[in-house]
C-alpha cells in the first residue's frame, strides 16, 4: 500500500501554517498582536518553506502590553506603535 505523503497530489500541496501571538486583557476577549504564516511544500521527505507572510498588528489602546507579555513573546509596546489595525493585517493575509 502506498502511504499518502508519497502520491503525487500530496507532492503538489502547498500546506500554510497559521501561528497567531495576543494579548489577553483582563475580563476580554485575546486582542491579536502579530501574525506569521509559512508557506509549505514538501520536498525530498520533508517539509520545506517556500514563502511567509508574517506582520505585527497593533492592539486596541485598551489593550497595553504587560512585562508578561514581553517577557513570553518578545514583543513591546514600542514594537506595536505604528503597526497597522488587525483587520488591514488579516486583509493583507488573506489578499491574493
Amino acid at each position: 500500500m502506498i502511504a499518502v505523503t508519497d502520491g503525487p497530489r500530496f507532492a503538489a500541496t502547498t500546506f500554510v501554517e497559521i501561528d497567531f501571538e495576543d494579548l489577553t486583557p483582563a475580563g476580554r476577549p485575546a486582542e491579536l498582536i502579530e501574525v506569521a504564516a509559512p508557506a509549505l511544500r514538501p520536498l525530498e521527505g520533508r517539509l520545506v518553506e517556500t514563502g511567509r507572510f508574517e506582520d505585527l498588528m497593533r492592539p486596541p489602546a485598551d489593550a497595553p502590553v504587560t512585562a508578561r507579555d514581553v517577557q513570553l513573546k518578545g514583543i513591546t509596546q514600542r514594537m506595536l506603535t505604528s503597526a497597522a489595525p488587525a483587520a488591514e493585517v488579516m486583509a493583507q493575509l488573506n489578499a491574493p
